[in-house]
């Protein structure tokens, strides 16, 4: 399987580390205007149309299988299938699962599938971390079956957060290690609501959108924490992530309440979409 040098990238954070976004998500409640969901993973499933006979569904970039678990516990005895780039992340998967799902090592735009063989496809903020976005939905239209659905969560344009715009002004772009100078994560489409129907609308119609929201109170090294986790810090020089770590905490002790916290919140855009 060839891979690009984000993908290497990618596959060797999550082998490093596998299991960091459900650590990171499956515990923040996540609300939807006036509906609340234990999770954005919660959330994510609630998006699927009302499950009668058993479903053949698949996970694109399914981590350490934490979304599968939640569908391996549904009713009916579905068929779960679920892909990834790194084998740390399919180890922790096949650990979570063991034989409640066939898991495989292998890129979103080339799935080892049947065509017209799933019946719903979900995927949890990894879609706007791909390459080749029409290449991807076109193989991802190609092994759902008609009427089936495609379910996603991606990055959607955050509310005014003191915190991640201290961390976007003080991060050093300019020391990055050279091996990761080029690197460049996504299609921008899968930003917005608009560049998300544009990708769809060939194949998919009955799309609908909405925001979730996360919000929560963090201290300052709690805040630090979560933004550690963004893909942006791992490209840094060692002794750079050191300097940015210590100004950037320094930016964050200046926000908090007395308290000694300050507010902390994210929004993600959540789509649907029905194959023709």
């Amino acid at each position: 399987m060839d891979q690009s040098l984000t993908e290497k990238y990618l596959a060797g954070c999550h082998d490093a580390n596998a299991g960091v976004t459900s650590r990171s998500f499956a515990h923040l409640p996540a609300t939807s205007g006036i509906r609340s969901f234990v999770s954005t993973y919660r959330a994510l499933i609630a998006t699927l149309p009302e499950l009668g006979p058993p479903l053949t569904m698949l996970d694109l970039a399914c981590g350490d299988g934490h979304m599968l678990s939640l569908l391996a516990n549904l009713p009916a005895p579905h068929t779960l299938l679920g892909i990834d780039l790194s084998d740390g992340e399919l180890a922790a998967a096949h650990a979570r699962l063991g034989d409640r799902a066939i898991l495989c090592r292998c890129k979103a735009q080339q799935l080892p599938l049947a065509s017209a063989s799933v019946d719903a496809v979900l995927s949890h903020l990894a879609l706007m971390l791909m390459h080749d976005a029409d290449e991807l939905i076109a193989e991802v239209r190609r092994v759902m079956r008609p009427g089936g659905t495609f379910v996603g969560l991606v990055g959607a344009l955050s509310p005014p957060n003191a915190a991640l715009d201290a961390f976007i002004r003080l991060y050093p772009g300019d020391s990055r290690q050279p091996v990761y100078a080029g690197i460049r994560f996504g299609d921008r489409r899968f930003g917005s609501e608009d560049g998300i129907r544009t990708l769809l609308v060939p194949g998919f119609d009955i799309l609908t959108f909405d925001e979730l929201s996360l919000s929560r109170d963090y201290t300052p090294a709690e805040a630090w924490n979560w933004l550690r986790h963004l893909y942006d810090t791992d490209l840094l020089r060692t002794d750079a992530l050191e300097v940015f770590r210590r100004e950037c905490l320094q930016a964050l002790q200046s926000l908090c309440e007395q308290s000694g916290t300050l507010c902390y919140e994210d929004r993600w855009l959540r789509f649907s979409a029905s194959v023709r």
